[in-house]
């Protein structure tokens, strides 16, 4: 089997595979979500505890035609991020996340490179705090949902096909994106003020959330993430709330 030039992947998840082997997904720029065999990972521990983790950058090499590769050479491409406390179950919500949107073999540099921005920022903390992880997966959850084509334009009115008004309301609609709505009284879970998606937008560009600004952001990516994610539960928030046992979950 030939061999495809080194491509930079991360370890999203692995299970195992027959006796001693085990299949890995992978996040890469090229391909995008890629599952792979590593045959006989199991019965090498030097390499699975040195290669094969999470959160460690890796060149690899993928053999074969199908969908389901095998994984070829494997060389560290950096240190491995070593994620403190909360920041671990953080980084694994961003791993499950992107198993269950992402299509497998398509490109995704954009994704890959967001990913390499939270593990940075996740590592960067000291994993104590919750409310420590909010900015970092609101701006990963908003750029995937972006470059996935989930996301509306944060500051542009589908209606009037113009921007948004600091001083109006507007409500998010699925199919269309964010419509003005005419009446007073108490926003709905789906309303945003056009203050709020201006600010959103402005923070999704430059990386820098105001405090005031998540909870509203927190609320964005809950509704935009709900119709893909479907009813299934993460297992990652279920596994933080479990650990925890804290008000401040990794719900989105």
């Amino acid at each position: 089997m030939k061999s495809q030039p080194l491509q930079p992947a991360y370890i999203l998840h692995s299970r195992p595979y027959r006796d001693s082997s085990l299949i890995l997904e992978l996040l890469t720029p090229d391909y995008g979500r890629i599952a792979c065999v590593a045959r006989g990972a199991r019965r090498d521990k030097q390499r699975r505890t040195q290669s094969l983790q999470p959160f460690a950058p890796l060149l690899v090499g993928l053999l074969g035609r199908g969908d389901l590769k095998t994984l070829g050479s494997v060389e560290n491409s950096g240190c491995a991020l070593w994620l403190k406390g909360r920041a671990v179950y953080a980084g694994l919500y961003a791993n499950e996340l992107l198993l269950r949107l992402l299509a497998a073999g398509e490109a995704q540099y954009e994704i890959f490179a967001s990913y390499q921005v939270l593990l940075q920022d996740l590592a960067a903390l000291p994993g104590d705090s919750s409310d420590q992880l909010e900015a970092p997966l609101r701006r990963f959850e908003l750029h995937v949902l972006q470059n996935l084509g989930s996301c509306p334009q944060l500051g542009y009115c589908a209606h009037s096909m113009a921007p948004v008004s600091a001083e109006a309301c507007y409500r998010l609609e699925n199919e269309s994106g964010f419509v003005p709505v005419y009446r007073a009284g108490q926003a709905g879970a789906c309303e945003f003020s056009g203050a709020e998606l201006l600010a959103l937008e402005r923070a999704v560009q430059d990386g820098k959330f105001a405090p005031e600004l998540l909870v509203t952001a927190k609320r964005l990516t809950r509704l935009l993430l709900a119709p893909l994610l479907g009813g299934r539960p993460l297992a990652s928030r279920e596994l933080f709330k479990q650990v925890y046992r804290s008000n401040h979950d990794l719900e989105s």
